[in-house]
């Protein structure tokens, strides 16, 4: 941090906390997919073994399933951490883009464009998408 820097103590310390909230959901995310990715694996080595039950399979899908619909809710967390994170570095003065935690914020809020997909507008009219 510069020694003249117009940024209080306090929003560095809410800056830091904010970039390093949009990092930590990014990596949840991935560890869910990595989960999902592993629990195909068990499925398919399940289905490939004699003597499983069908119901044990159907566990190990609701257990898929569970994963999978998690990685839109920690999407959507992404979205508005990340958002919140872009809000906050545009706020700052111009003069202390260049200070570390700045770039840092700036740093994440790339990376978590990034494994984004992007958003999905659509506009329904009588039941049909356009």
């Amino acid at each position: 941090m510069s020694a003249t820097s117009a940024i209080s103590p306090s929003l560095l310390r809410t800056l830091k906390i904010k970039t390093n909230a949009v990092k930590r959901l990014v990596k949840e995310r991935q560890v869910y997919l990595f989960e999902a990715d592993k629990q195909r694996e068990r499925i398919e080595t399940l289905r490939q073994k004699e003597g499983v039950e069908a119901a044990d399979i159907r566990k190990q899908n609701e257990v898929l399933v569970e994963t999978l619909e998690m990685v839109p809710h920690m999407e959507r967390r992404i979205r508005e951490a990340m958002q919140d994170l872009d809000n906050l570095v545009s706020s700052l003065p111009e003069d202390e883009s260049e200070l570390q935690e700045v770039t840092d914020a700036k740093d994440a809020v790339k990376a978590a464009k990034l494994v984004l997909p992007e958003e999905k507008k659509e506009t329904r009219l009588g039941g049909h998408e356009w």
